[in-house]
């Protein structure tokens, strides 16, 4: 990557893509944002979350898990993995992950021929997915491509302008969990405690919540929500809009009939607040804390030792969360970069400083 660096804006929130992949029955292809709203009327040919198996064998526990979580239709592929199959043909996750980056290309307007590119991955991820996951960019017209840990990128970002000993970094994205101490004290930081979970995260927190509303429509309207895979999951896309929109109200409204249309009058409306939200997900949130004391004991640390503590994930706007997060430290956690960027704007940083660059791993 060159080393001046411009950030590229595409609205209030700058370029953000939800990475999803939709197939479409013209034989079209949308990605990101259009694609995702299809998720609620055509699920099965909606790809989300393929990184939660980017690299995975097909044997593994986390394609056993992604079957029994989401409605695609999954084969083996070519190389030892699974491949997603829809209307449009059979695509490995490598090959969706490639088809977001391309969208994002064009989103901005930019081709990125004969530059480098910094990709980020999990601190959990083995060499297999490590590998997978650049071969994404790989696959597109980028001069190199390097991966670099996503708590580096995070500390990175946080620490372009100050100093630090010992930096906490609690990631919790759409898909996954991942918790790791970064010593900071010196160039290129060092991870020296890390784990994480791969169905813990956004995804996971709308589920329970669909669980919660289907329980709720079936006591009172009699009506099962969960019983029809795609149902279930065209609640589940509404649960996370809802989710969402509990960032700037009290309360949040999900219509029935919108989520399954064979459902009786009497079914109407569900509302959920944010007071709903952060009981139900106290479970997913306790889970968390036992991987950060895992971490810490990695470290050889305690909760009190760290210098900061750094969020990342879009999942930290849950409702509670960082006041949770300020007591198991006993320090407010670090929120002033979006979560949503944080990354990102490391992995920039990452390339940008020789130090850190001459370690990354490289995909060219």
């Amino acid at each position: 990557m060159a080393s001046n660096m411009e950030a590229l804006r595409c609205g209030k929130r700058g370029c953000v893509m939800p990475s999803a992949v939709a197939f479409q029955p013209s034989g079209s292809t949308l990605v990101g944002a259009p694609a995702r709203r299809r998720r609620a009327m055509d699920p099965k040919n909606t790809v989300l979350s393929a990184k939660r198996i980017i690299g995975a064998r097909w044997n593994s526990s986390y394609v056993k898990q992604f079957r029994e979580h989401y409605p695609y239709e999954l084969l083996p592929s070519e190389d030892g993995g699974a491949a997603f199959g829809t209307r449009g043909g059979v695509f490995t996750p490598v090959e969706i992950g490639s088809r977001v980056i391309a969208g994002l290309t064009e989103l901005t307007g930019c081709t990125f021929e004969g530059t480098h590119a910094v990709v980020t991955a999990p601190v959990g991820f083995d060499e297999r997915r490590r590998s997978a996951t650049a071969r994404a960019a790989a696959d597109l017209d980028f001069e190199s491509v390097r991966v670099v840990e996503e708590p580096v990128a995070t500390a990175l970002a946080y620490l372009n302008r100050s100093s630090l000993k010992h930096g906490f970094v609690y990631d919790l994205g759409g898909g996954t969990f991942d918790a790791a101490v970064v010593d900071c004290s010196r160039y290129p930081f060092r991870v020296i405690g890390h784990a994480g979970d791969p169905y813990l995260g956004g995804d996971d927190v709308d589920r329970t919540i669909a669980l919660h509303v289907a329980d709720r429509t079936l006591a009172r309207d009699g009506w099962d929500l969960s019983s029809d895979s795609v149902t279930f999951d065209r609640l589940v896309h509404a649960c996370e809009m809802a989710k969402c929109a509990l960032n700037e109200s009290e309360q949040a409204a999900i219509a029935i009939p919108t989520v399954d249309p064979a459902a009786p009058e009497s079914c109407g409306i569900v509302s959920i607040t944010r007071a709903e939200v952060q009981q139900l997900t106290m479970d997913l949130v306790r889970r968390t804390f036992g991987i950060c004391d895992e971490v810490l004991a990695q470290a050889g640390l305690r909760a009190r030792d760290v210098d900061a503590v750094f969020l990342a994930g879009g999942s930290t706007l849950l409702p509670g969360l960082r006041g949770y997060i300020a007591q198991y430290f006993d320090k407010q956690p670090r929120f002033d970069l979006d979560p949503m960027h944080v990354v990102s704007l490391g992995a920039s940083l990452a390339a940008a400083r020789p130090a850190v660059s001459e370690l990354l791993d490289s995909y060219a």
